[in-house]
């Protein structure tokens, strides 16, 4: 678990149960999240949202607010595991 203050506002980075032992550099995870904390910070209740590890994997987490914004990363999926069909934007008519 990690504990974060940004402008008086606590926000916690943790790890479910099924993560928690995944040999994965933590350090790196938590950056990058508090990165992006002022997104993170304005998300609303059970937004989840992905970031990349140091090895390319996406981690998935969740946002829940509250007192504290606690942040919770759920999965930890392979970039072998990643199926991505590309479709071009329709533009407004």
């Amino acid at each position: 678990m990690f504990r974060y203050n940004y402008n008086g506002k606590e926000l916690i980075i943790r790890f479910v149960s099924q993560t928690k032992n995944i040999n994965l550099n933590k350090d790196d995870l938590y950056n990058k999240i508090i990165s992006i904390r002022d997104k993170i910070l304005d998300a609303d209740q059970g937004t989840s949202f992905i970031v990349e590890d140091d090895q390319g994997r996406l981690a998935v987490g969740t946002v829940q607010q509250g007192e504290l914004t606690v942040i919770s990363i759920h999965h930890l999926v392979e970039q072998t595991q990643v199926y991505l069909q590309r479709r071009e934007a329709k533009k407004p008519s």
